[in-house]
């Protein structure tokens, strides 16, 4: 039987980061499973969808691709970075993505992008069952230290006319959730002299605009520890979120409370409370259970790989992580795959 999951024109799999000795996911399972029986045979086509080229979120896509393509050589697995938000959106609608890990909070995700599509239902086209766990995304509140300040609430505060580098969209309306819940908007900080630039954070340009001052303040999430922020040693601050109050705010989009340890930026001596949102590998709710069943197990029994493009995940991909993953989806109410869980379960990873 030939099965075939995406039809039409499969983009060109953009070129794996090369691999690396890393150490294998600890033994503290049963043994590995045998497959399902009724996996599916002969002719797969997959098609895995990151982000930007280059970026941690493409090199995920890369590597998971890379391990199903190691599992299942008779397969045909691509990966692809669309290249930007509005064609990561026009592929989601258009479901010619298979598997694909999210940029962004799904509430405030269907609060943007859906007005933006009157004709369709968004929230349905773009509906997805979790796969994989693959990397926490925090809260990054970057200030000059000059700013003197210390948290959003002092930004309100003290009415301070900051200078903002973020992104549009999903950063820019999360921003605006914490002003918010501080009594302000956006438009009220413009009427005391604030300004919005746009400077991805976690780009280079980002980085540079703090640092020459065409930005004070920069808004974004980001893995921990991000790359570009590594090697940051001018004067600038992470600016704390602790109020309880906010923190309840932020978990109605999918946050949970997190800190930014200690030495984990050159400019970081102190812990930094913040929040944290889980990023995962997602496919579409129609996916054969065969399918996740087998690209979940692909991954981790290639976990090599993904370690290499992504250290970082080596915090969710193990069985404590996998579980902590699942409690805090279903406390969101977000659904994984049954292939997924069902992979899991076989492994003693969850009841």
């Amino acid at each position: 039987m030939k099965t075939r999951i995406v039809n039409g024109l499969l983009f060109r799999a953009m070129a794996l980061v090369g691999v690396v000795t890393v150490s294998m996911l600890p033994a503290c399972s049963p043994a590995e499973p045998p497959a399902p029986t009724n996996a599916a045979p002969g002719e797969v086509s997959l098609v895995f969808m990151g982000f930007v080229a280059g970026g941690s979120m493409q090199m995920r896509a890369d590597a998971m691709a890379e391990t199903v393509r190691r599992e299942h050589p008779e397969w045909q697995v691509t990966s692809f970075a669309p290249g930007g938000e509005a064609r990561l959106q026009e592929t989601r609608i258009q479901q010619a993505a298979d598997f694909y890990l999210p940029p962004v909070f799904r509430r405030l995700e269907i609060e943007v992008h859906g007005p933006l599509h009157p004709d369709i239902d968004y929230e349905a086209l773009t509906d997805y069952r979790i796969v994989t766990p693959s990397s926490y995304t925090h809260i990054h509140c970057l200030a000059q230290g000059t700013t003197g300040l210390n948290d959003i609430g002092d930004i309100v505060e003290r009415r301070y006319p900051f200078k903002m580098g973020s992104g549009v969209g999903i950063v820019r309306l999360l921003f605006e959730k914490m002003l918010a819940y501080y009594g302000s908007s956006i438009a009220e900080t413009e009427s005391w002299g604030a300004s919005y630039q746009t400077a991805v954070m976690t780009n280079a340009e980002g980085i540079e605009a703090l640092q020459s001052g065409r930005v004070d303040v920069g808004f974004t999430y980001a893995s921990v520890p991000h790359p570009n922020f590594m090697g940051v040693n001018f004067d600038v601050r992470l600016l704390g979120i602790s109020d309880p109050g906010l923190i309840d705010l932020l978990s109605e989009y999918g946050c949970a409370p997190g800190v930014i340890p200690a030495g984990a930026y050159p400019f970081v001596t102190a812990d930094v409370p913040t929040v944290f949102a889980q990023e995962s590998l997602v496919t579409r709710p129609d996916m054969s259970d065969d399918i996740v069943y087998e690209v979940c197990k692909a991954v981790f029994t290639h976990i090599d790989i993904l370690l290499a493009a992504h250290p970082s995940s080596g915090r969710q991909l193990t069985p404590e992580g996998i579980a902590t993953a699942i409690a805090l989806a279903e406390k969101n109410g977000q659904l994984y795959h049954p292939g997924a869980l069902k992979y899991y379960r076989e492994r003693g990873w969850i009841d």
